[in-house]
Protein backbone atom coordinates (compact mmCIF):
# COMPACT_ATOMS: atom_id res chain seq x y z
CA UNK A 1 0.00 0.00 0.00
CA UNK A 2 1.62 3.09 -0.59
CA UNK A 3 1.77 6.07 1.79
CA UNK A 4 -0.67 8.82 3.01
CA UNK A 5 0.77 12.17 2.53
CA UNK A 6 -0.31 15.47 3.58
CA UNK A 7 -0.99 17.92 1.28
CA UNK A 8 -2.06 22.36 1.69
CA UNK A 9 -4.17 24.26 -1.22
CA UNK A 10 -2.46 27.52 -0.49
CA UNK A 11 -3.76 30.01 -3.17
CA UNK A 12 -4.36 27.32 -5.68
CA UNK A 13 -0.83 25.87 -5.20
CA UNK A 14 -0.74 22.37 -3.93
CA UNK A 15 2.02 20.87 -2.73
CA UNK A 16 2.46 17.10 -1.79
CA UNK A 17 4.64 14.15 -1.71
CA UNK A 18 4.35 12.27 -4.99
CA UNK A 19 5.03 8.41 -4.86
CA UNK A 20 7.50 7.13 -7.84
CA UNK A 21 8.22 3.56 -7.86
CA UNK A 22 11.13 2.84 -10.11
CA UNK A 23 11.31 -0.70 -11.92
CA UNK A 24 12.97 -3.00 -9.77
CA UNK A 25 13.74 -0.54 -7.36
CA UNK A 26 12.68 0.84 -4.18
CA UNK A 27 10.32 3.51 -3.42
CA UNK A 28 10.92 7.49 -3.51
CA UNK A 29 9.72 10.35 -2.77
CA UNK A 30 9.45 13.52 -4.49
CA UNK A 31 8.14 16.86 -4.26
CA UNK A 32 5.85 18.20 -6.34
CA UNK A 33 3.54 21.33 -6.56
CA UNK A 34 0.85 22.70 -8.90
CA UNK A 35 0.85 24.23 -11.03
CA UNK A 36 3.39 21.36 -12.00
CA UNK A 37 6.01 21.25 -14.77
CA UNK A 38 8.43 18.44 -15.86
CA UNK A 39 10.97 18.67 -18.30
CA UNK A 40 11.06 13.79 -18.74
CA UNK A 41 14.98 13.31 -20.62
CA UNK A 42 15.67 10.02 -21.10
CA UNK A 43 17.93 9.70 -18.23
CA UNK A 44 14.80 11.76 -15.94
CA UNK A 45 12.61 8.62 -17.46
CA UNK A 46 14.81 5.78 -16.90
CA UNK A 47 14.80 7.25 -13.06
CA UNK A 48 11.76 8.37 -11.93
CA UNK A 49 8.92 6.53 -14.43
CA UNK A 50 7.51 3.27 -13.79
CA UNK A 51 8.14 1.75 -17.31
CA UNK A 52 6.21 -1.93 -17.73
CA UNK A 53 9.01 -4.31 -19.70
CA UNK A 54 12.09 -3.90 -21.26
CA UNK A 55 13.87 -0.78 -22.51
CA UNK A 56 17.27 0.61 -22.89
CA UNK A 57 18.58 3.65 -21.95
CA UNK A 58 20.56 6.00 -24.27
CA UNK A 59 21.38 9.25 -23.51
CA UNK A 60 19.44 11.31 -26.57
CA UNK A 61 16.30 8.74 -25.89
CA UNK A 62 14.53 5.80 -24.11
CA UNK A 63 14.11 2.78 -26.05
CA UNK A 64 10.43 0.71 -25.14
CA UNK A 65 10.95 -2.33 -26.78
CA UNK A 66 8.79 -5.30 -28.28
CA UNK A 67 5.65 -6.24 -25.85
CA UNK A 68 3.81 -9.08 -24.65
CA UNK A 69 0.23 -8.18 -26.24
CA UNK A 70 -1.35 -5.61 -28.07
CA UNK A 71 -2.47 -2.56 -26.12
CA UNK A 72 -0.28 -3.10 -23.21
CA UNK A 73 0.94 -0.41 -20.56
CA UNK A 74 4.29 1.07 -21.47
CA UNK A 75 4.79 3.77 -19.02
CA UNK A 76 3.49 5.84 -16.37
CA UNK A 77 4.70 8.78 -14.16
CA UNK A 78 2.39 9.76 -11.18
CA UNK A 79 1.81 13.68 -11.57
CA UNK A 80 -0.35 14.61 -8.48
CA UNK A 81 -0.84 12.38 -5.72
CA UNK A 82 -4.02 10.55 -4.96
CA UNK A 83 -6.40 12.87 -2.27
CA UNK A 84 -4.60 15.91 -3.58
CA UNK A 85 -7.27 16.91 -6.01
CA UNK A 86 -11.18 17.00 -5.64
CA UNK A 87 -13.42 16.19 -8.93
CA UNK A 88 -14.34 19.55 -8.66
CA UNK A 89 -10.85 20.72 -9.94
CA UNK A 90 -11.49 19.21 -12.79
CA UNK A 91 -13.35 21.71 -13.96
CA UNK A 92 -9.97 24.22 -13.46
CA UNK A 93 -7.21 21.56 -14.49
CA UNK A 94 -5.28 21.70 -17.91
CA UNK A 95 -2.79 18.93 -18.97
CA UNK A 96 -0.59 20.21 -21.39
CA UNK A 97 2.55 17.69 -22.87
CA UNK A 98 4.78 17.78 -25.72
CA UNK A 99 6.16 14.68 -26.93
CA UNK A 100 9.65 14.14 -29.16
CA UNK A 101 10.13 11.06 -30.66
CA UNK A 102 13.28 9.38 -32.68
CA UNK A 103 11.25 10.53 -36.27
CA UNK A 104 13.99 8.42 -38.32
CA UNK A 105 13.18 5.30 -36.46
CA UNK A 106 9.62 6.42 -36.45
CA UNK A 107 9.50 6.67 -40.31
CA UNK A 108 11.09 3.51 -40.85
CA UNK A 109 8.97 1.17 -38.21
CA UNK A 110 5.49 0.72 -37.55
CA UNK A 111 5.26 3.20 -34.55
CA UNK A 112 1.63 3.86 -33.07
CA UNK A 113 2.09 4.88 -29.32
CA UNK A 114 -0.66 6.26 -27.06
CA UNK A 115 -0.35 9.12 -24.70
CA UNK A 116 -2.46 10.53 -22.28
CA UNK A 117 -3.56 10.74 -18.89
CA UNK A 118 -5.17 8.50 -16.48
CA UNK A 119 -6.76 8.31 -12.74
CA UNK A 120 -4.80 4.81 -12.79
CA UNK A 121 -7.84 3.32 -13.95
CA UNK A 122 -9.76 4.95 -17.16
CA UNK A 123 -6.95 6.74 -19.91
CA UNK A 124 -7.98 9.40 -22.31
CA UNK A 125 -5.73 10.89 -24.75
CA UNK A 126 -4.31 10.28 -28.44
CA UNK A 127 -2.68 7.97 -30.56
CA UNK A 128 0.03 8.96 -32.52
CA UNK A 129 0.18 7.07 -35.89
CA UNK A 130 3.32 6.35 -38.41
CA UNK A 131 3.01 7.29 -42.13
CA UNK A 132 1.78 3.96 -43.07
CA UNK A 133 -1.55 5.02 -41.64
CA UNK A 134 -1.98 8.39 -42.84
CA UNK A 135 -3.93 7.22 -46.04
CA UNK A 136 -7.02 6.18 -43.76
CA UNK A 137 -5.87 8.36 -40.32
CA UNK A 138 -5.21 11.58 -39.23
CA UNK A 139 -1.35 11.79 -37.68
CA UNK A 140 -3.13 11.79 -34.56
CA UNK A 141 -6.49 11.18 -33.17
CA UNK A 142 -8.13 10.14 -29.66
CA UNK A 143 -7.91 6.69 -27.44
CA UNK A 144 -9.47 6.23 -23.90
CA UNK A 145 -10.06 2.80 -22.71
CA UNK A 146 -9.80 0.85 -19.46
CA UNK A 147 -6.17 -0.01 -17.85
CA UNK A 148 -7.34 -3.91 -16.51
CA UNK A 149 -4.29 -5.40 -15.79
CA UNK A 150 -2.00 -2.91 -17.44
CA UNK A 151 -3.35 -3.49 -20.68
CA UNK A 152 -5.87 -0.79 -22.39
CA UNK A 153 -9.26 -2.59 -22.25
CA UNK A 154 -12.43 -1.32 -23.99
CA UNK A 155 -10.33 0.94 -25.99
CA UNK A 156 -11.85 2.91 -28.27
CA UNK A 157 -9.99 5.51 -31.21
CA UNK A 158 -12.05 7.97 -33.38
CA UNK A 159 -9.96 8.22 -36.71
CA UNK A 160 -12.99 10.46 -38.45
CA UNK A 161 -10.56 13.74 -38.61
CA UNK A 162 -9.53 15.28 -41.43
CA UNK A 163 -6.04 14.13 -43.18
CA UNK A 164 -3.13 16.15 -43.35
CA UNK A 165 -2.90 17.68 -46.82
CA UNK A 166 0.64 16.88 -47.53
CA UNK A 167 1.21 14.04 -45.15
CA UNK A 168 5.19 14.25 -44.46
CA UNK A 169 6.85 11.80 -41.92
CA UNK A 170 6.25 11.69 -38.12
CA UNK A 171 5.73 15.02 -36.85
CA UNK A 172 8.93 15.86 -34.50
CA UNK A 173 6.97 17.20 -31.86
CA UNK A 174 3.35 15.86 -30.84
CA UNK A 175 1.24 18.89 -28.85
CA UNK A 176 -1.49 17.37 -26.76
CA UNK A 177 -4.12 19.14 -24.14
CA UNK A 178 -6.20 17.77 -22.21
CA UNK A 179 -8.91 19.31 -20.00
CA UNK A 180 -10.43 16.42 -18.15
CA UNK A 181 -13.44 18.41 -16.23
CA UNK A 182 -14.59 19.18 -20.09
CA UNK A 183 -13.62 15.53 -21.05
CA UNK A 184 -12.12 17.81 -23.54
CA UNK A 185 -8.51 16.99 -25.90
CA UNK A 186 -6.74 18.29 -28.78
CA UNK A 187 -3.53 17.35 -30.35
CA UNK A 188 -1.54 19.27 -32.82
CA UNK A 189 1.39 18.07 -35.10
CA UNK A 190 3.65 19.72 -37.46
CA UNK A 191 2.05 18.11 -40.63
CA UNK A 192 1.01 20.69 -43.22
CA UNK A 193 2.01 23.41 -41.25
CA UNK A 194 0.40 22.53 -38.64
CA UNK A 195 -2.45 19.47 -37.64
CA UNK A 196 -5.01 19.65 -34.84
CA UNK A 197 -7.23 17.07 -33.78
CA UNK A 198 -10.17 17.81 -31.14
CA UNK A 199 -12.13 15.03 -29.22
CA UNK A 200 -14.53 14.83 -26.71
CA UNK A 201 -14.66 11.87 -24.50
CA UNK A 202 -16.84 8.93 -22.92
CA UNK A 203 -14.81 8.81 -20.08
CA UNK A 204 -14.20 11.13 -16.98
CA UNK A 205 -11.44 10.62 -14.38
CA UNK A 206 -11.98 10.25 -10.51
CA UNK A 207 -9.08 12.55 -9.65
CA UNK A 208 -9.14 11.47 -6.29
CA UNK A 209 -7.12 8.40 -7.29
CA UNK A 210 -4.30 10.95 -8.69
CA UNK A 211 -3.32 12.12 -12.00
CA UNK A 212 -0.83 10.48 -13.97
CA UNK A 213 0.79 10.29 -17.50
CA UNK A 214 0.44 7.02 -19.07
CA UNK A 215 1.94 5.22 -22.66
CA UNK A 216 0.41 2.39 -24.45
CA UNK A 217 1.58 0.54 -27.30
CA UNK A 218 -0.41 -0.73 -30.42
CA UNK A 219 1.07 -3.36 -31.83
CA UNK A 220 3.70 -6.28 -30.13
CA UNK A 221 6.22 -5.47 -32.06
CA UNK A 222 6.53 -1.78 -31.95
CA UNK A 223 9.92 -0.42 -30.50
CA UNK A 224 9.73 3.56 -29.10
CA UNK A 225 12.33 5.62 -28.91
CA UNK A 226 11.52 8.23 -26.59
CA UNK A 227 13.58 11.73 -26.96
CA UNK A 228 11.48 13.70 -24.52
CA UNK A 229 8.65 14.23 -22.86
CA UNK A 230 7.39 18.25 -21.08
CA UNK A 231 4.53 18.08 -18.89
CA UNK A 232 2.66 21.46 -17.08
CA UNK A 233 -0.42 20.45 -15.54
CA UNK A 234 -2.17 23.75 -14.01
CA UNK A 235 -5.55 25.17 -12.41
CA UNK A 236 -7.29 28.26 -14.06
Amino acid sequence: MLPVVKSALIMLAVTCLTVIVEANTEVKLVKTVLPYHQVMTPKWLSKYATIYGSYTYKPNYLEILAGTTVYEHVLQVQLVSPGVLTNDDSQSLTVSMTIAMDTTWADANDHDPSFGISDGDKFIGFIVVDKGNYANSPPCHSAEGDNVNDVLTNAAYDNSGPKPNSPQGYSSEVKIQIKPGEKWGSCHTEHAEGFVFIENYQRELDLTKGLFLDMYRNNIKEIYRIEYITVDVEMN
